[in-house]
């Protein structure tokens, strides 16, 4: 049944993000939802804490033990440049308890559409005092809905969750970037109204445009505690793959997404993000805000490089 005008409704627009203003456009771009045949996620899922490396091939490079240690955060408001709705820095916020921390869209309680950017970022060098590199990166985190978003949890309700890993080379040190980011970023699609609800999304690119790829994950929102990993190879400048609750699944070539900044500076930067953002207030604007958990992120390094393409 069509939502009335005095609640949000389904967004429109389907995946609101930032670099969709200097993307030009979104496509939804179709996955082969491998994983979700075999063995698709479950409500009754919960996530372990993480006990060591998730792969012998793999380095440690930092993680925090439960909340968000270092991480600031940013907004970013009106996702898709469509609501014109007021927004500012008091429009997001994070907190931290001895467990977990929570990364806020709207605090305020007032009529806006914001993205909530919780971010650590590694100037240069990494936390194991290695230089940055176009290496191949794994960053995990856990995360947990505090309600079961529904038409009835209103005004709490979520547009989508995300989680980034996002190279900056200004300066064009180890690649020519040309002022691009690379970035292996995902989201959960939590608007109850949005026929996508529950789905996991990976951003890529087609055709020079930003696209949704479809990756066939569907994790149906609970209150529990589940374990999300995204894997980027940046010499390669694809995704190696993606887990859900230590699910995980390939996404071999899938290009990752590659953002025109020229306003940025010259430079060398990595970033991991835990974001959430409010639903759409809809063509009728309504009060909409929103909260996520997060706790235990962790980066890690790939000890053998991946050859550059062409080199």
């Amino acid at each position: 049944m069509r939502p009335s005008e005095s609640n949000p409704g389904p967004n429109t627009r389907q995946f609101p993000r930032r670099t969709v203003l200097t993307a030009g456009g979104l496509i939804l771009a179709s996955g082969t939802g491998a994983l979700a045949a075999a063995s698709p996620a479950t409500a009754r899922q919960t996530a372990t804490r993480p006990g060591g490396l998730p792969d012998n091939d793999e380095a440690l490079v930092w993680r925090a033990r439960g909340p968000l240690d270092g991480y600031g955060i940013d907004p970013e408001c009106d996702p898709g440049g469509t609501t014109g709705l007021p927004c500012g820095t008091e429009d997001v916020a994070i907190t931290s308890t001895a467990d977990h921390s929570e990364v806020t869209a709207n605090p305020r309680g007032i009529t806006t559409f914001v993205n909530a950017i919780g971010r650590i970022k590694f100037g240069d060098r990494t936390p194991d005092h290695r230089p940055i590199s176009l290496a191949t990166y794994h960053y995990a985190y856990s995360i947990r809905l505090p309600l079961v978003p529904s038409p009835s949890t209103a005004p709490h309700l979520p547009e989508q969750t995300h989680q980034m890993i996002q190279f900056w080379d200004g300066s064009s040190r180890l690649w020519n970037a040309d002022q691009h980011t690379l970035e292996a970023a995902t989201f959960w699609k939590l608007n109850p109204w949005d026929p996508s609800f529950g789905k996991i999304f990976a951003y890529t690119m087609v055709d020079g445009h930003l696209a949704a790829h479809d990756t066939g994950i569907v994790l149906p929102p609970d209150t529990d505690w589940h374990r999300f990993e995204v894997v980027a190879d940046l010499a390669r400048q694809t995704y190696v793959g993606l887990a859900v609750d230590g699910r995980w699944l390939p996404l071999t070539g899938l290009p990752l997404a590659s953002i025109h900044h020229p306003d940025w500076g010259p430079d060398l930067t990595l970033v991991l993000t835990a974001e959430s953002e409010n639903a759409w207030p809809g063509s009728n604007p309504i009060v909409t805000q929103w909260t996520t958990q997060y706790r235990d992120p962790q980066l890690t390094r790939r000890r053998h490089p991946s050859p550059r393409p062409n080199a």
